[in-house]
């Protein structure tokens, strides 16, 4: 079976069933570096502070550009029997009824579009199913399931922390879709909706809010970089009124991997929130080198 990815999630999730081999094609962000690439972003980001990247993100979207450069071409002369797309955010990957047209004339395409855990694990078995790795799927599912109960059984009797898990920090972008519910199981409140989107949010909201814990999980990051940003965030005067700020409780967080992708990565991302709210339960819990206490 020859499959294109065009989300890094499905490739997670190809290389969690052991299907690597039969991967034709994938994204530029998908990190096989043994495959073609048949999606770019159109603007180049790497260089750009996050302010600039918000302006140039939102610009292209009141103007009607595709973010990403989508090599059609290549697809259809690499034959696949099936492509792996993503509805669920423009910001993230390729979208859009006119892309998924183009790629469903060229091999039967699945788009992968959850935004609760629960949808997220459906389409790890729906993925193993169309790739014909269903055993594999289920046993994923089943792993990444005991993480979750084991997170939510022993966080369902603690105090309930209020968290503010921000998705981008220049400007203040909270989280959204799955990552609030990863939240409330890790024993959490955050300030972002369960099944919602993200969204761009005031200082005074977060304010309202009053953070015990604050986690920056900015969109794509890596740890490192997710310091960084942190490190300048923390020095607005408002920033520093937060509670979270105040107790010495504000985190970065390995945010490409465990946060930003809707794949096998979400167990440990709820056992990397629940070390964070609750360390006197869960020290130790999380995969290594996944989050720094700032302060």
């Amino acid at each position: 079976m020859r499959i294109v990815s065009l989300v890094p999630s499905a490739t997670d999730i190809l290389v969690e069933l052991g299907a690597v081999d039969e991967l034709a094609a994938v994204t530029y962000a998908c990190g096989v570096v043994s495959k073609p690439v048949v999606v770019k972003p159109q603007i180049t980001t790497e260089n750009l502070s996050p302010e600039e990247v918000d302006r140039k993100i939102s610009s292209a979207h009141a103007n009607g550009e595709q973010l990403y450069i989508v090599d059609y071409g290549l697809i259809a002369s690499l034959k696949p029997d099936l492509i792996l797309a993503q509805g669920l955010c423009e910001v993230c990957g390729v979208t859009g009824d006119v892309v998924t047209e183009k790629l469903k004339s060229l091999a039967p395409t699945f788009t992968l579009n959850p935004h609760t855990v629960k949808e997220i694990l459906d389409d790890i078995l729906q993925v193993g199913r169309l790739v014909k790795r269903e055993r594999e799927a289920v046993e994923l599912v089943a792993a990444i399931s005991a993480k979750l109960e084991y997170v939510r059984e022993y966080a369902a009797g603690l105090p309930r922390v209020r968290t503010a898990v921000l998705e981008w920090l220049h400007p203040p972008f909270c989280s959204g879709h799955w990552v609030p519910e990863l939240v409330e199981m890790a024993g959490g409140h955050d300030l972002g909706v369960a099944g919602k989107p993200s969204r761009r949010i005031r200082a005074e909201e977060i304010l309202a809010h009053e953070p015990e814990k604050l986690v920056a999980a900015p969109c794509g990051y890596s740890l490192e970089k997710a310091v960084s940003e942190v490190n300048r965030f923390s020095g607005q005067t408002w920033v520093q009124q937060l509670p979270a700020y105040r107790l010495g409780e504000v985190y970065a967080v390995e945010a490409d991997r465990y946060f930003s992708r809707h794949g096998p990565q979400i167990g440990d991302a709820a056992l990397i929130l629940a070390e964070i709210l609750h360390p006197e339960v869960f020290r130790e819990k999380a995969p290594p080198k996944t989050f720094k206490k700032m302060m």
